[in-house]
């Protein structure tokens, strides 16, 4: 994803203290791949709470992300319905994964049967939390495409 033509931030506590699991790659790497992290000024710390008072269900972290997001006016990506929620009703542009597959597949930077596999490992796994409906129709449209040798 580090190849599109995106600018990729995190707020620096969720760099320090949320990201997941990453297997063979460590925070570092996501730097040296084009990660941006950044921190908040005191303003948009006062603003990320005061978010987390009027929505219980966003942690401080989300909080911290929609702020960002707002405040750098950067779209929000994010696969969380809270959050989502959230971000669209302060007008913040919101996209998920699926929209940067999409975007992986328009400037081919992944092979479409190495993204066909790892939809279905998504479709597959009931910890995704990917519209099925939208999943399933990428799933279909990819596995009917007849791919160049």
């Amino acid at each position: 994803m580090f190849h599109l033509p995106f600018k990729f931030v995190v707020p620096d506590v969720l760099f320090e203290e949320e990201l997941i699991d990453l297997g063979e790659y460590s925070r570092d790497d996501l730097i040296k791949f084009g990660l941006n992290v950044e921190a908040l000024d005191s303003d948009d710390v006062m603003n990320a709470y005061t978010y987390r008072s009027k929505c219980r269900r966003l942690s401080v972290v989300d909080c911290f992300a929609l702020v960002l997001s707002s405040s750098k006016r950067y779209a929000l990506l994010t696969g969380d319905q809270t959050m989502r929620t959230s971000a669209e009703a302060d007008g913040i542009e919101v996209h998920g994964v699926l929209w940067i597959i999409d975007h992986m597949i328009s400037k081919k930077i992944v092979p479409p049967e190495r993204i066909l596999e790892a939809l279905k490992k998504m479709y597959a796994d009931p910890r995704c939390h990917v519209p099925d409906l939208e999943l399933t129709q990428r799933i279909h449209k990819l596995s009917t495409h007849r791919f160049p040798p």
